[in-house]
């Protein structure tokens, strides 16, 4: 019997990442968003989570998902922001306490 190995590492939650989503009672979707990051584009080159202060609002924090894509992937970021947009409210229920936000990044070849 062969057994399969993956050759992605397992991801790891940064930890100020895991304690903004507790604190906001959303962990749980934590990995749902991934899951739907990874699937909303597949030829990302890079991945990161991370939280980021608001510059203007005071105790206000955000967890970013930040992808980088090849430029020519994403032709309407636009509609691909929408479709990340999306996902996250599917998964994501009202009341939403814990801002999440996208920020693609395009790469050139």
């Amino acid at each position: 019997m062969s057994t399969v190995t993956s050759t992605e590492t397992a991801w790891q939650w940064p930890a100020d990442v895991l304690e903004l989503a507790a604190r906001h009672h959303a962990e749980g979707y934590l990995q749902p968003l991934l899951e739907a990051t990874r699937r909303l584009f597949p030829t990302a080159q890079g991945l990161r989570v991370f939280v980021e202060n608001d510059p203007e609002l005071r105790d206000v924090r955000f967890l970013v998902f930040e992808v980088r894509v090849p430029a020519d992937d994403i032709p309407d970021y636009g509609a691909a922001q929408h479709g990340w947009t999306d996902e996250l409210l599917r998964i994501y229920p009202a009341p939403r306490t814990c801002p999440f936000c996208l920020t693609l990044i395009p790469v050139k070849p």
